[in-house]
């Protein structure tokens, strides 16, 4: 009985308001620009520290390795190289991760790596797998590494 009440009542005064003409629409947003190049307000302080240990590395990047980092931010993969070793880079995230430049380096203890550039796009978790080959992308995979990308 009560909820009859207060319902009819709501109707009533609703009748009873002023009725005002809609509203215009708000303009849509501005297009999305890019993301700074190195914008860590957006991390806390682990994350931050997690990416700071990303950017000094030089050690080889391990299978499992999360990089946590931010759109725009090129991030380096280090793997390991020999002469005839080829490796190929791919992802199904092509929306948040761009795979860039690779080439070898030589690294300051001297060791040689297989470097490759990897740009996040925008905030999400993305995988990019690597394969091995000793020769061209025609001849079997003798090793795959999986690295992760936490978007901030």
């Amino acid at each position: 009985m009560r909820l009859t009440l207060l319902a009819a009542s709501a109707l009533a005064f609703a009748a009873c308001s002023e009725s005002k003409p809609a509203e215009p629409a708000a303009a849509a947003p501005a297009a999305e620009t890019a993301a700074p190049a190195h914008d860590m307000s957006t991390m806390d302080d682990a994350m931050k520290s997690a990416d700071a240990s990303d950017d000094a590395n030089t050690a080889e990047t391990a299978d499992g390795f999360t990089f946590h980092t931010i759109g725009g931010k090129v991030e380096s993969v280090h793997l390991p190289t020999a002469a005839g070793v080829t490796w190929t880079a791919s992802t199904t995230d092509t929306a948040l991760v761009e795979i860039g430049e690779a080439k070898d380096e030589t690294m300051p203890d001297g060791a040689t790596h297989h470097v490759v550039k990897v740009t996040p796009l925008k905030s999400g978790n993305a995988v990019v797998k690597f394969e091995k080959r000793q020769g061209d992308s025609t001849t079997p995979v003798t090793e795959t590494r999986n690295i992760n990308f936490m978007i901030h």
